[in-house]
Formats: C-alpha cells, structure tokens, sequence
C-alpha cells in the first residue's frame, strides 16, 4: 500500500478534529461562563474552517493527479508513529478561566506548529525533496498554522 500528500492532510484533518473535541468539552464545562463559551465557539469555528479549507485541499489534489505523489513507507510510518505520539498526550485541560483557555490554546497551537515542521523535516531524505508537491503543500499548512498563532497571540494581547 502507498500513501500519499491526501493522507498527510487527513492526519491534520484527524488531529483538527480532536482540537474541536477538546474545545467542546472545555465549553460544556464551563457552561455558565459565558465569555469562556464566546471564546471557545470563534476557536471552534477557526477549526472548522481549517477542516474546510483542507478538505478543499485534499479535493484539488485529487482533481490533480500530479499534485499526488507518492510518500516512502519508512518515512510514512514514521510520521504516523510521530502523529499517534501527539494525539495520545492531547488531553482535556482543566480551564476555569479566559487566561488559562488562552494559554492552553497558544501552547496547542504552538505544538502543532512544531509538529508540523517536524512532519516537514521528515519528509526530507534528499535536497530535492524540497521541491515535491508534498513539500510544498506542508509549507502552506506550516504558514496557514503561523498566521493562526500571531492572530491568536494579537487576541490574547487584547485581552
């Protein structure tokens, strides 16, 4: 069996998912807290529109097949071990206030980032490899997830 870029993207589909899961809960427990609520459902709606655009993501690869390439079983197993590891110490913090909703999301945020940059690295067995489809589209990924956390960092300077 090979894989591909689209099953990358699916592992930060997988891993979105359960960032929404964690917010979820924080929000049901913390059901009286109303601003807790507000922060937690503009949070919840940026994760769904990742969800979209990585969905979107996945349908143009699709579409073109010479965006899809093939990824090396070492280096796939690798990744999924890498991704697996991460997803297992995700666990429901315990958040009663704005400050700790905002510091359990910057500190999130921020170790997925260096997740994936570390998927990135990975991918690199050779200089060319810097140039695959798959490469690049990580890149994208990397800089859409850097634009999230200097947003998230401006909103927590307001607050």
């Amino acid at each position: 069996m090979s894989y591909n870029t689209i099953d990358l993207i699916d592992k930060v589909i997988e891993l979105a998912h359960k960032r929404k899961e964690i917010y979820i809960q924080i929000k049901n427990n913390n059901s009286k807290n109303s601003a807790i609520k507000v922060i937690v459902n503009t949070l919840i709606k940026g994760i769904d529109k990742n969800i979209n655009c990585y969905n979107n993501l996945k349908k143009q690869i699709k579409e073109n097949e010479q965006l899809l390439e093939e990824i090396n079983i070492i280096v796939y197993d690798k990744i999924l071990f890498l991704v697996n590891q991460f997803k297992k110490r995700l666990v429901n913090p315990n958040v009663t206030d704005i400050k700790g909703l905002l510091d359990f999301s910057l500190d999130l945020e921020d170790q997925i980032y260096a997740l994936f940059i570390d998927v990135q690295g990975r991918l690199v067995q050779k200089q060319e490899d810097t140039e695959t489809n798959t490469y690049k589209i990580i890149s994208d990924i990397i800089e859409e997830k850097h634009r999230y956390i200097k947003n998230l960092e401006r909103f927590y300077k307001i607050k």
